[in-house]
């Protein structure tokens, strides 16, 4: 029976692509970087805050023809700044995607328990879920701490597992990239690949997820039994 319902956070419970390309264009400003397209920053997330960085100045470096040497010695104090900045910003932009509230409620009121498994920094992740749903909402928030066990190494996960002292039979875990299929696939649970979050369909079928859903609202249908298919 699946009752422990574990979500990816970025591109599939929030829309934070506005606050995060913010972030770190406001950076990349103080260091006279020219700002990156909106759009890009889809591929640039989902593997974590130093992945995101140094794919970013490696876009600047081949986009505008940058001295690599020069970005090579600024790249981790550009990183810590980052950090710094992100983990303080006050964000007014990040929006729950439509319907994520209401089948989570739904959820709760059936005894789910909700827990968030993300590469995002621990204290970015729980000011927008305090912000976004309330403090307390989730029954627990494993979030990156260290960049040696980010996803899709299975620690987070793993961690998650261990503190509610569940099985890996009762999880069915939501995200939207390649990295978080990838998590279920080595941890050996059930993967449910998103729509609506900043990679394609295609992406999700060729990493193997064992389901897509493209509508917030089918999340419930997986409390219980399994659906025969939903692709």
């Amino acid at each position: 029976m699946k009752r422990v319902f574990v979500f990816d956070l970025d591109g599939t419970l929030i829309d934070s692509i506005g606050m995060i390309s913010s972030c770190f264009n406001h950076i990349a400003q103080t260091y006279d970087l020219n700002p990156i397209e909106i759009e890009k920053f889809n591929y640039l997330l989902g593997d974590g805050p130093k992945v995101l960085v140094d794919k970013a100045l490696d876009y600047l470096i081949e986009r505008d023809n940058l001295d690599e040497k020069k970005v090579n010695s600024f790249r981790e104090k550009l990183y810590q700044d980052y950090i710094s900045y992100y983990n303080g910003y006050d964000d007014n932009e990040t929006k729950l995607y439509p319907h994520i509230k209401d089948s989570l409620d739904d959820l709760k009121s059936k005894g789910a328990k909700l827990c968030i498994c993300t590469n995002k920094t621990l204290p970015a992740a729980e000011k927008i879920l305090d912000k976004l749903f309330g403090k307390n909402y989730f029954d627990y928030i494993s979030a990156l701490e260290d960049e040696t066990k980010k996803k899709p190494n299975t620690f987070l996960l793993d961690r998650i597992i261990e503190k509610l002292d569940i099985t890996k039979d009762e999880i069915v875990y939501f995200g939207d990239t390649d990295t978080d299929i990838l998590t279920c696939k080595n941890a050996n649970v059930t993967s449910v690949g998103v729509e609506w979050g900043f990679r394609d369909r295609k992406e999700l079928l060729e990493s193997g997820a064992d389901y897509i859903i493209d509508d917030e609202r089918k999340i419930v249908d997986f409390y219980g039994e399994l659906p025969k298919s939903i692709r």
